[in-house]
């Protein structure tokens, strides 16, 4: 019984389980951006509603042109969320070469049984660092949008406060 190659295998094994597992946390860290920027939509939301419903809470103009900056901001957070989330194509091995592995490959030396499936791993784990690099670019955009966007609604505040007191 031969070992040789089964070091190479274990390796693009472990790389493939790791890619596998950063998709899964960067949908998660999407989902995320979706969870707290929507909710954070709707709460200013309602509070833009009040303003605007002419009650005792009266924003003034350039809070508000700021309040609105944080909403859209959030909106851009949630959407990067959103995106971040959709499953992007990688490379699995076809059904084809599934069937043929048990039919006419079945028979093939240990070595390159290996070999064959180390080469499907490494494509798959080649595909899903693209498609994971996509999902990180969406997620980080989504972050800043969320820090500039609480940033605005922290100057929002000091705005109001400083009027306020004024």
């Amino acid at each position: 019984m031969s070992d040789q190659g089964a070091v190479y295998l274990a390796f693009i094994e472990g790389e493939l389980k790791a890619e596998r597992e950063r998709r899964s946390a960067y949908d998660a860290r999407g989902q995320a951006l979706v969870t707290t920027s929507g909710a954070l939509v709707t709460l200013l939301t309602g509070l833009a509603a009040v303003a605007k419903a002419g009650t005792t809470v009266r924003v003034p103009a350039g809070a508000l042109a700021v309040l609105v900056a944080a909403i859209v901001l959030f909106v851009c957070a949630a959407a990067s969320g959103i995106v971040a989330g959709w499953n992007r194509h990688y490379a699995l091995a076809a059904s084809t070469t599934l069937d043929r592995m048990l039919n006419e490959h079945w028979t093939d030396d240990e070595v390159d049984a290996r070999n064959n499936v180390a080469t499907l791993h490494s494509r798959t784990v080649h595909t899903l660092r693209r498609a994971n690099a996509f999902k990180a670019a969406c997620v980080s955009i989504g972050l800043i949008a969320q820090v500039l966007a609480l940033s605005a609604l922290g100057a929002t505040v000091l705005i109001v406060i400083g009027i306020a007191s004024a």
